[in-house]
């Protein structure tokens, strides 16, 4: 299986031809995402000095850190509304550019689920990709093994290629690219202002816009490398931090630069070794843990409300979260007491994947990639669930 990128998300699908396999593709990007997406525990040389530092000494708890059980539904009384209806998704695949083939893949998406990013493979090459209410347009990145993070609403979308063996992040806004401010950058997410997540070398960093210079963000001492993987419309930032050498922990900035260590999930009723941050919405963040015990490792994916500081988890991992605490797996929605199965589109057979990314604040919209060995149809190719 070839070589390929996830982004910041850390749960995108791998490159070539990947097709069905029996190898758990984000528990293997769990143990060790491609190398120009580490937290570089190393210690690889930081910012340009035109950046603005801030200094932490340490860091706070965000909340109680205690974990709260799963919601138990009262029993229905001739004053509740009745049971909502089940949930269902309907698949649909999308097209690619014109001689593009059909292999592509959803990298990111904005709130609404109006805009799509990506890549498509014209002659095995990648190529970034945006689609606009399901149609393709083709918004090429400069730089090598380039893709598209995140987009907003008004369909300005970030991402990062290579040049030479340095990242380069790039903002994409009325069919023009703007290099982010930066050496070694990298562009996880943008909210509706604007505001850009990432990282500059092994700091994580914010941009206040496409052209400002960045924002290092705190981090809790010397030796410490990390990067922002979220933000939310408040200018909340998530993400995660380590020590060289050591675990991995979720963090959160808040808006005013204040850094708060996420409280440790649990992984089958013990607490999590490492766990990391991956998507924020409206206060709400999801990610991956993880707890290491001799010859295996537990995952999990947990949620945390910034609330009040609970988090929970659940078996799996999820690639994103809702305005109102919807999660997504691979394969599944979870919408509130609600498991929905994201099912593949008619044509594919034998061993199926399906790789589901991105989930509309509304729940309606859902996309990602689906492959399967049972026909020619072994390439992922880009699908939208429309659920309801």
């Amino acid at each position: 299986m070839d070589d390929e990128r996830y982004g910041t998300t850390l749960f995108r699908v791998l490159d070539g031809e990947p097709g069905p396999s029996t190898v758990d593709v984000r528990r293997a990007v769990a143990d060790g995402e491609r190398h120009h997406r580490r937290v570089r525990l190393a210690g690889v040389t930081a910012a340009a000095a035109a950046v603005l530092a801030v200094v932490a000494t340490g860091w706070a708890v965000a909340g109680p850190a205690r974990q709260d059980p799963a919601p138990v539904l009262p029993a229905a009384t001739s004053e509740q509304p009745p049971p909502r209806k089940a949930m269902a998704c309907v698949p649909e695949q999308l097209t690619t550019p014109a001689g593009h083939g059909p292999k592509a893949v959803i990298s990111g998406a904005d709130p609404t689920g109006r805009y799509l990013v990506g890549r498509s493979y014209p002659k095995g090459g990648p190529a970034t990709v945006i689609w606009v209410d399901k149609q393709p347009r083709l918004a090429p990145m400069p730089g090598e093994d380039a893709t598209f993070s995140d987009v907003t609403s008004t369909g300005v979308a970030v991402g990062d290629s290579f040049s030479g063996e340095r990242t380069v992040a790039y903002a994409y806004e009325g069919g023009k690219f703007t290099r982010l401010a930066g050496t070694d950058t990298t562009a996880s997410a943008i909210n509706e202002a604007r505001t850009i997540a990432g990282s500059v070398g092994d700091r994580p960093a914010l941009w206040a816009s496409p052209t400002a210079q960045p924002t290092m963000l705190a981090l809790p001492g010397a030796g410490w490398s990390g990067i922002a993987t979220g933000i939310d419309e408040d200018g909340t930032v998530v993400g995660q931090v380590a020590p060289k050498l050591g675990q991995e922990v979720a963090v959160v900035w808040r808006p005013d630069g204040r850094l708060e260590r996420l409280p440790a999930p649990d992984v089958r009723g013990k607490p999590a070794n490492t766990f990391i941050a991956t998507s924020i919405r409206d206060g709400w963040v999801t990610g991956w843990a993880a707890r290491d015990e001799p010859g295996v490792r537990y995952i999990a994916g947990p949620r945390w409300n910034l609330r009040d500081g609970t988090v929970t988890s659940l078996d799996g991992l999820f690639s994103t979260v809702n305005r109102d605490g919807w999660m997504l797996g691979a394969t599944t929605l979870h919408a509130g007491d609600q498991t929905v199965e994201l099912p593949p589109p008619p044509g594919f057979s034998g061993r199926i994947s399906v790789h589901a990314y991105t989930l509309s604040d509304d729940g309606r919209t859902v996309a990602g990639q689906v492959s399967g060995d049972g026909d020619v149809r072994t390439q992922p190719v880009p699908i939208v669930w429309t659920c309801g």
